[in-house]
């Protein structure tokens, strides 16, 4: 008796994991992102964010809504996006907005796979976060910040935006106030 019980436990919880996947996946879908000519080709140099410029800004062209995206599921990196209406990966920016027209997100992808930076956004249009991409993983270098722009925070993520390593923390003013050390 106790084995069915678990066995339908863990039924449930899967059904209510990809009930809630389902239900994230199309609220992004539903968010619009202004959306500028896209021509498919390779992000040039000039296109590409740093993660040593905390103040950078997106490209002013080239930026596709997740609304005008599909996602596939499965392959070795987990999911693999197209512009609407492509056969091949989308390479550039995905973005997607809060209802009140400020970026909430925006994305590199390569070939369909998100490699490269990532950036949240507060409602208020402030930076939230920013960090890297390899292969659909968030990992790598990451900065959080407080609302008036200045670094919150500053360490590596691995498995998913798991701290890892030394991460630092700061004031408003730019001094180092704690410096913790995560493992795995």
């Amino acid at each position: 008796m106790r084995l069915v019980n678990c066995w339908v436990c863990d039924e449930l919880l899967k059904n209510r994991i990809m009930k809630n996947l389902f239900l994230l996946i199309f609220l992004v879908s539903l968010l619009g992102c202004a959306q500028n000519k896209n021509s498919e080709e390779e992000p040039n140099e000039s296109e590409m964010v740093s993660m040593d410029d905390a103040t950078t800004t997106l490209p002013e062209t080239g930026m596709v809504s997740m609304n005008d995206a599909t996602v596939t599921y499965g392959g070795e990196y987990g999911q693999q996006y197209f512009k609407k209406g492509s056969k091949r990966p989308y390479t550039g920016w995905l973005c997607a907005r809060y209802d009140n027209g400020e970026l909430e997100s925006a994305q590199q992808f390569v070939n369909g796979i998100g490699n490269g930076i990532w950036i949240n956004y507060n409602p208020d249009g402030s930076k939230e976060s920013q960090g890297t991409y390899v292969n659909n993983k968030t990992e790598g270098p990451a900065k959080l910040f407080y609302e008036d722009g200045s670094v919150k925070a500053s360490g590596n993520y691995v498995h998913l935006k798991r701290k890892v390593g030394t991460w630092l923390f700061y004031d408003r003013e730019g001094n180092v106030v704690s410096k913790r050390y995560f493992t795995l």
